[in-house]
């Protein structure tokens, strides 16, 4: 997802999507385009954990019916096509666009956000 952003130049809003769209960083596209937020509040801290939630789902460790933060995000996940799953949301897998996600997130943590 973040490698089709272009760099144009190094002010505030140096990076440009497909739609021609500026971002100030990887980080806040992702944030706001990707994810839905509305990129007030402390959106890093959620990135982190999406990233945190991605990971647990992509190492299989998944929680119960009864965990509703847990049942929340799987849900939200699968609406929003970063995960597939079989009989059971509970036991989410990450899409290839889940996977991409993940592997962006950890770009823009590795780069300070």
């Amino acid at each position: 997802m973040i490698e089709k952003l272009k760099k144009e130049n190094d002010g505030e809003f140096g990076y440009i999507d497909e739609d021609g769209t500026s971002w100030d960083s990887p980080a806040s596209y992702l944030q706001i385009a990707v994810l839905g937020f509305c990129g007030c509040g402390n959106p890093d801290e959620v990135m982190v954990y999406v990233k945190e939630m991605l990971e647990k789902l992509d190492n299989e460790q998944w929680s119960t019916y009864e965990d509703m933060p847990y049942m929340f995000f799987v849900e939200w996940a699968d609406h929003n096509e970063f995960t597939e799953h079989g009989c059971s949301v509970r036991c989410s897998w990450l899409s290839d666009k889940g996977k991409e996600l993940l592997k962006d997130i950890n770009t823009c943590i590795e780069a300070g956000l």
